[in-house]
């Protein structure tokens, strides 16, 4: 067989061919790879977020126990609004409300609940700045 005989020449567009098949079938095979990887990587992104989001949610949730019991949610009394009012309408402001108070003061205003710890922090201020310990009965 020469090299210029046909038999030779199908053999080589054959080869070339199957050569070309193989090639577009290893592009599809990267592609259809790549697609599938990203999407995965998106499916785990979105399983992370939302796992983020049910810790955030159980971090929020009320629970007993010594060490969270200032996590609870509590609904301030009028009295306790009122305190702020007042504590925020003080002129001259005194020494002891500091500038970082008077933003939690602030934050604190209009919500309408607050966490157990908030609610203490209010009686603290209170305290400080009145020089008399804060009572729900007054």
């Amino acid at each position: 067989m020469s090299p210029h005989s046909p038999h030779h020449e199908a053999m080589t567009i054959k080869t070339l061919f199957e050569r070309r098949k193989r090639r577009i079938v290893i592009v599809l095979l990267l592609a259809i790879t790549m697609n599938v990887t990203s999407a995965i990587s998106a499916l785990r992104a979105e399983d992370v977020s939302r796992i983020s989001i049910q810790m955030a949610q159980m971090s929020q949730t009320p629970r007993k126990g010594p060490f969270l019991e200032g996590s609870q949610m509590a609904r301030p009394s009028p009295k306790e609004r009122e305190a702020i009012y007042q504590l925020l309408a003080l002129k001259p402001r005194p020494k002891t409300l500091k500038d970082a108070d008077v933003k939690f003061l602030q934050g604190l205003r209009d919500r309408a609940s607050w966490v157990v710890l908030e609610r203490r922090m209010v009686h603290e201020i209170w305290a400080e700045v009145t020089g008399r310990e804060w009572r729900d009965t007054e």
